[in-house]
């Protein structure tokens, strides 16, 4: 389990939880209002687990979420992370929006299939600690038909109904929930095509009452759960007091580098230890990393390489800072916008490890080395 007062916790995230539950990869995303197709879709297997199994004598995939996972915990425990941070997307439970049978049912007795139990019992067999995010609004993850704009209230009862299902059925295996996604960000993620809807761009009344809900449903059905709200923290809109009143845990997000190559800069990071000291809570770098391409604007594997070191080491010397997350474990064929969103894999798309992960792995150690651990 996932322990936050330790001197600081490993982790790396998942963007591609589709590979391991068997669920359809979604539509790439490209700018609306620069193109308007979406870019072809890939299987479950990819390149990288089809090579494995011919590789090892298999013709045919029989078990591919298992193959899927056997890759994950290989690659996972190599890197000698703590914990996985991922997507639990709601339309994974719910492809279409439920009518109100439908809604009484997971009420009363839950969902009849949880996709996401085989990898997070997988991970669990293998000491690795699962932080998944709760009711993030990115339209891809939504459930066909629901509609935000149309009508708040009845999206925040849904998704109330859908988060205690959650909470309930992982109980005792999950110790952190990560509740919506960046919500001093909807504004550009909504410009960036993630998410759509005038109510993404108001904030007000709804910002609060979805997450007051989020952290309310989830202290409710596990009292013992902690929860965590992560915050782009690049542009210094963190409004500190507002969102730590709504969860446990401040989680922050840095990318000094997405709009510059150079110089590497790991510095912004230390703008932790100043949140904790606002927040008096734990404070964790949910994400951060630094593409390894494209090449044609200056992004290079050995830069990203050098962040990943400097980034480690800047949050292992920040005060009040208990874990972080490097963006993320692998590459993949979903494509996203803008291009250096398809760099960030410590893993290139077809599972070739970049300098950066062995650079991960080893700086693990070694600040575990330094620590005692």
């Amino acid at each position: 389990m996932l322990d936050l007062s330790k001197k600081i916790s490993f982790g790396v995230n998942l963007d591609d939880v589709w590979r391991y539950t068997g669920r359809k990869e979604p539509g790439s995303i490209v700018l609306p209002h620069l193109l308007s197709v979406e870019l072809p879709e890939s299987s479950v297997v990819e390149k990288v687990e089809e090579r494995w199994l011919i590789s090892k004598g298999e013709q045919q995939p029989s078990d591919e979420i298992g193959l899927a996972l056997e890759f994950l915990t290989g690659a996972i425990s190599d890197l000698g992370v703590d914990f996985v941070r991922c997507w639990f997307p709601w339309n994974f439970f719910e492809p279409k929006v439920l009518d109100e049978r439908q809604l009484n049912e997971v009420k009363t007795n839950g969902y009849s299939e949880y996709p996401f139990d085989r990898m997070v019992n997988t991970l669990k067999g293998k000491g690795i600690s699962v932080l998944p995010v709760l009711g993030c609004g990115y339209t891809r993850m939504l459930p066909s038909g629901i509609n935000p704009d149309k009508d708040p209230g009845d999206y925040i009862k849904r998704l109330t109904i859908h988060v205690t299902a959650l909470v309930r059925h992982y109980m005792g295996s999950i110790a952190v929930w990560q509740i919506e996604n960046e919500p001093n960000w909807w504004e550009m993620h909504s410009a960036g095509g993630w998410r759509s809807g005038a109510v993404w761009l108001e904030g007000g009344s709804f910002r609060f009452e979805l997450l007051k809900m989020l952290n309310d449903a989830v202290h409710s059905e596990d009292p013992s759960a902690n929860t965590m709200i992560n915050l782009e923290a690049d542009a210094g809109k963190v409004d500190v007091a507002f969102y730590s009143n709504l969860c446990d845990v401040i989680g922050l997000d840095f990318y000094p580098n997405y709009k510059s190559p150079s110089p590497v800069d790991a510095s912004p990071i230390q703008q932790a230890s100043m949140v904790w000291k606002q927040a008096s809570k734990p404070v964790m770098i949910a994400e951060t990393g630094y593409p390894s391409g494209p090449r044609i604007l200056g992004y290079t594997e050995s830069r990203q390489a050098e962040y990943i070191r400097r980034a480690c080491l800047t949050a292992t010397e920040s005060e009040g800072v208990t874990a972080i997350g490097i963006w993320r474990l692998m590459d993949s064929y979903w494509r996203s916008f803008p291009d250096q969103e398809n760099h960030f894999g410590l893993m290139d798309k077809d599972g070739r490890r970049k300098p950066a992960f062995v650079i991960y792995s080893d700086t693990i150690a070694e600040v575990r080395r330094s620590l005692g651990r």
